[in-house]
């Protein structure tokens, strides 16, 4: 008698690998899916820069870099607050002492000192000037020898010695000799100003300010330093221009003398980067007596401290203090 063996089927099993691999690119490809479309809302939504592009800063392949090595950026010219020093009238030594002293005395650390006036002319007796031109200086300018001891007094009782000056680059060989007259007597930098009206940069134009500095420091041995316009600095395609310049000079200038106080706590803000970067120094007018402490209490505010007056409040006269008769 036969028997027969129960038969039963074996069940199916799916393989736990298989499993976990196909759940795993499941997962994969959802988030690959949901990435995608968060960056395209990104991109869809993102703001679009309106601003000109960047252009690219060329340089003359015969151009030696070595004869112009990168500028000292000495981080303790961002500290410099210059007050005008006006030697104006000044009978002796003993006055000069004393104007010297009272730019210390309002607070200031260093001394500015206009060396050319708003026509381009000198403020100070330059025998070498005089040679050149073969005219005799004005009974009124400021002796050089005067000039030469308010920048020691001016070091003696802790005060930096800053010159202003006019550029005229196309009396280059003058204005170098004029630099080093003023380094001879005893002053620490040479702020350097006619560029404020450039609105924009090219190479034609930076090449022309770079020159101009070369050959200021053939005869000058002094800190120097380029003052151009807010919208200079404001401009984004401007900074491949504004770091060729800042190589070869040791800090920058900002004009602000039309400033109100708004307006210096916008380009305080607009600027901050900057002013640090670029040991950017505020030039202000200081005629309006009022204005002049709303804009410089505004640039404080934003701790912007680096700042430069080219002009002060009129002393009052003889007449404005005694009174009618």
């Amino acid at each position: 008698m036969k028997y027969y063996r129960n038969y039963k089927a074996k069940k199916f099993k799916f393989p736990k690998r298989l499993v976990f691999i196909l759940a795993f690119a499941l997962a994969v490809i959802g988030l690959t899916l949901l990435l995608g479309n968060y960056l395209k809302h990104r991109l869809d939504t993102a703001p679009v820069d309106t601003s000109d592009p960047p252009q690219v800063v060329t340089t003359d392949e015969n151009e030696n870099q070595d004869t112009a090595p990168p500028a000292n950026h000495d981080a303790a010219l961002l500290d410099v607050s210059a007050g005008l020093l006006d030697l104006s009238g000044c009978t002796d030594k003993t006055d000069l002492r004393s104007r010297v002293q009272a730019v210390k005395t309002a607070g200031y650390n260093a001394v500015s000192f206009i060396v050319t006036d708003s026509s381009g002319r000198l403020t100070y007796a330059s025998p070498e000037a005089e040679q050149l031109s073969r005219l005799p200086g004005k009974d009124t300018l400021v002796p050089l020898e005067m000039l030469t001891a308010a920048t020691a007094h001016a070091g003696e009782i802790g005060l930096r010695s800053c010159a202003v000056f006019e550029a005229i680059p196309a009396q280059v060989q003058t204005d170098a000799m004029i630099a080093g007259e003023l380094a001879d007597a005893g002053f620490d930098e040479l702020v350097i100003r006619g560029f404020e009206s450039y609105e924009t940069l090219d190479n034609e134009t930076v090449d022309t300010m770079l020159s101009y500095v070369r050959s200021l420091r053939e005869s000058a041995q002094m800190d120097m330093g380029i003052c151009l316009s807010r919208a200079i600095y404001t401009a984004a395609y401007h900074a491949p221009y504004i770091e060729k310049i800042f190589r070869e000079t040791e800090f920058f200038a900002i004009d602000l003398t039309g400033a109100n106080a708004e307006d210096a706590a916008d380009a305080a803000q607009s600027l901050q980067g900057s002013f640090t970067a670029y040991l950017l120094r505020a030039v202000l007018d200081g005629s309006d007596a009022e204005k002049s402490a709303a804009v410089r209490g505004a640039l404080e505010e934003a701790d912007i401290h680096s700042l430069l007056y080219i002009s002060a409040p009129p002393v009052p006269s003889a007449d404005d203090t005694t009174g009618d008769e």
